[in-house]
């Protein structure tokens, strides 16, 4: 299987290029980027490190191949038509983004820096049959939009990358209820920002239904909300979320490439009618297999859950709009 990454060399992208080595050594990596001498650096390192098979340390783990990782060009990738695709191709992060008040400005600061890199990768895709694609590029669900727009390949090929989010509240969940994070089920939805949507009449430990009080789930808003500022300003704005990302990413990128999954997912996909919505991306639970959506699964929801999705609607179509 071949996976294709643009933006391969960035913080984000070389991460999920180590995360899937690690994951799947029979995999070939082809890391796409502007900057061709730190790709082929990465992909020269990541090809080292996949070579440690040669000695009795390496040799004890279950795996006999090694990686193929290499770099290629934007323009070469319809002569190479990879089986995935994944994009974190961005501009660096405005200095501000980590200040919970600028939040709408770094966003749509981001929105007019990464919209016009997005629309030139989806021109290049023009040309190549349709693929599965994960986008990681922020913010998540207008650039998902931009790219199923301005490529014209069918909706079911897009998947905006969300699921950090659930593995946070999974995380603070834990911590509330003292419980492994392992035990715990709340899916997000929403936007990929500010308008999150836990859905907690879905929430459960251990297969169990589980309530929690207005305050609590205030609180836990807030801080899956606030999740990934705080990592932010305690990094610094040149790094990023860089290890849930890379995890959740490379685990979705290879549940893609296996025969699907039997219960939905949230993630950023374009909407035609669902929940009401249109012409749009929003996270919403899906199901995929054979590499691509295969139906938008449509919840019953809270009245509070209800008036969420619709603000995070508001907040994504007027933005697609810039």
């Amino acid at each position: 299987m071949q996976i294709a990454i643009i933006g391969g060399a960035g913080t984000i992208g070389s991460t999920i290029a180590y995360s899937l080595s690690v994951m799947d050594p029979e995999l070939e990596i082809f890391l796409v980027d502007i900057d061709q001498n730190s790709a082929h650096g990465h992909s020269l390192d990541l090809s080292y490190s996949s070579a440690h098979f040669c000695h009795s340390v390496g040799s004890a783990f279950p795996f006999t191949n090694s990686n193929i990782i290499k770099t290629i060009s934007l323009e070469s990738l319809h002569s190479l038509n990879p089986d995935l695709l994944i994009i974190t191709a961005s501009f660096p992060r405005p200095v501000d983004s980590s200040k919970k008040s600028s939040t709408k400005g770094w966003r749509l600061e981001f929105l007019k820096l990464n919209k016009p890199l997005i629309v030139e990768i989806a021109t290049h895709l023009q040309s190549m049959n349709p693929i599965p694609v994960i986008v990681v590029t922020n913010p998540l669900d207008r650039m998902t939009y931009h790219l199923w727009k301005t490529s014209h390949w069918p909706r079911k090929f897009f998947f905006g990358y969300s699921l950090s989010e659930q593995a946070r509240m999974a995380y603070y969940i834990s911590q509330l209820k003292q419980v492994p994070s392992s035990d715990v089920y709340c899916p997000v939805l929403g936007e990929h920002g500010d308008h999150v949507v836990p859905i907690f009449s879905r929430a459960q430990i251990q297969n169990k239904h589980i309530n929690f009080s207005l305050q609590e789930r205030q609180n836990l808003t807030e801080q899956v909300r606030d999740a990934a500022y705080e990592v932010i300003r305690l990094r610094g704005t040149q790094d990023s979320s860089r290890w849930v990302t890379g995890r959740g990413v490379s685990l979705l990128a290879l549940a893609l490439l296996s025969p699907g999954i039997s219960s939905p997912i949230p993630l950023s996909v374009p909407l035609d009618g669902e929940y009401g919505f249109n012409d749009v991306c929003l996270i919403v639970p899906v199901l995929f297999s054979n590499k691509k959506v295969t139906k938008i699964v449509e919840w019953d929801l809270s009245e509070e859950e209800k008036l969420g999705l619709q603000s995070a609607y508001d907040s994504i179509k007027s933005d697609c709009a810039l």
